[in-house]
């Protein structure tokens, strides 16, 4: 197999990488992300850079009177895994408590690093960011959000 020394990236490895760019659910995100508008009123904000690429996410978030996330609002910069991620991810916590965003954010990390595990079920959009896994690199992209989220204060 020949390498591409410029990426580093063996072909078919390539068109994994292209076609995880394509996919529908991502691209729709990145396209049209949901929970972009700003919200009125803030009761936690988080934020996360990754340092290596430049891309970052914002996350803000207002509670109702049982602590429970009625309002999510995210705005990044970067790339689609990134602002796809951060997009999937708003609207996977919309009506968590802040404790469950918590368990979320450590369960999704671990999924995601150690290549073997799926904890959410395939019918929810979490579940392409899963796809990512086979590139190591981007893996951070997919959870600047995560990162974003365990610095809520």
């Amino acid at each position: 197999m020949e390498l591409n020394l410029l990426s580093g990236i063996l072909p078919m490895d390539q068109i994994k990488l292209d076609n995880l760019y394509k996919n529908s659910i991502i691209l729709d995100h990145c396209r049209n992300p949901r929970n972009y508008l700003p919200i009125s009123k803030i009761d936690f904000s988080g934020s996360a850079v990754n340092p290596f690429c430049g891309d970052e996410i914002h996350f803000n978030l207002k509670l109702n009177d049982q602590t429970i996330i009625e309002e999510v609002a995210f705005e990044g910069d970067g790339c689609a895994i990134n602002l796809a991620s951060g997009s999937i991810i708003s609207e996977h916590i919309k009506g968590m408590s802040i404790e469950s965003v918590g368990k979320f954010t450590e369960t999704f990390r671990l999924d995601m690093q150690t290549n073997h595990l799926k904890s959410f079920d395939c019918k929810s959009e979490i579940f392409v960011l899963y796809d990512v896994r086979s590139f190591p690199i981007r893996i951070k992209c997919a959870l600047l959000s995560v990162s974003a989220l365990e610095n809520l204060h």
